[in-house]
């Protein structure tokens, strides 16, 4: 009977020696599997599109790795457990996350669209070209994350680029008044440079010979040109400086022609002066 009980009594010392033995040991399984589930989660995209469940599963995990340092292994073993499956739980958020990101990024994307075209009807594309070109490189980056599936980035990208977008719709007034300036000064300008043209015109009259029927059909052109430039300026400035430019064009292409048709009187005055 006796020897009966320290039997019972060594394998109950025994069995006793061995939980502590295994408990003594460091959870390297259970580390190695959970580290296994935040490299999964991480790959999954968790960091963007899961970030508050990656954020308790890296706690659980710090928890566990502390654990580790002091040496209660027991307590790191269940941490690791615990973080294995945040780290799963926050991958398996990450598609409902990505699809939650996306709509926030369409939704940005559609209140950026109406944005530009405000901005296009306001006219910034002709009063605000500088503010219009750099709104569109902060929605064509938008766009180029939206393919990426970047969906947060996408997101401020539009934002970014709906304010710029408003910016260039603001900046359209100060634009076309700067234009309208710009058509009065060309206006005045091409108004006196036509008095000359029309004088010089008179005085070449005799030589335009089969030139006079081109120079009627200009001469009417940059006239009623000139008139209809000074009322477009008030609503059009930016076409009303084109048509200005088409006139100064067709104004310097007749001087040119009138200087060359005196040149060879000049010449010939020249020669009589030496002669005599």
């Amino acid at each position: 009977m006796r020897m009966t009980r320290l039997s019972v009594f060594v394998s109950v010392v025994f069995a006793l020696g061995m939980v502590l033995v295994s408990c003594s040991k460091p959870p390297e399984a259970e580390k190695e599997a959970a580290k296994k589930a935040m490299d999964a989660a991480f790959s999954a995209g968790a960091d963007r599109y899961a970030s508050a469940d990656l954020e308790a599963a890296n706690k659980v995990w710090n928890t566990a790795e502390s654990q580790m340092k002091e040496e209660k292994y027991k307590e790191a073993k269940e941490s690791y457990i615990g973080a294995k499956a945040a780290f799963e739980k926050a991958a398996a958020a990450v598609e409902a996350g990505k699809k939650a990101a996306a709509d926030q990024a369409n939704a940005e994307k559609e209140a950026a669209k109406r944005a530009m075209d405000a901005a296009m009807s306001a006219g910034a594309d002709k009063y605000a070209s500088a503010d219009l070109e750099a709104a569109r490189k902060a929605w064509d980056s938008a766009e180029s994350q939206m393919r990426e599936e970047k969906y947060k980035e996408a997101r401020e990208s539009y934002v970014g680029a709906k304010a710029a977008f408003e910016k260039a719709a603001a900046a359209v007034e100060a634009g076309k008044k700067a234009a309208a300036d710009q058509a009065k000064a060309a206006v005045k300008t091409l108004e006196a440079e036509w008095k000359k043209l029309r004088v010089t015109a008179k005085k070449m009259e005799k030589k335009l010979k089969d030139k006079k029927q081109a120079w009627t059909a200009d001469a009417k052109a940059i006239k009623e040109g000139l008139e209809r430039s000074k009322k477009m300026i008030v609503s059009a400035p930016a076409e009303a400086k084109a048509k200005l430019n088409e006139l100064k064009t067709m104004i310097d292409r007749w001087e040119t022609t009138f200087k060359e048709m005196a040149a060879p009187a000049t010449k010939a005055k020249a020669t009589k002066k030496k002669k005599s």
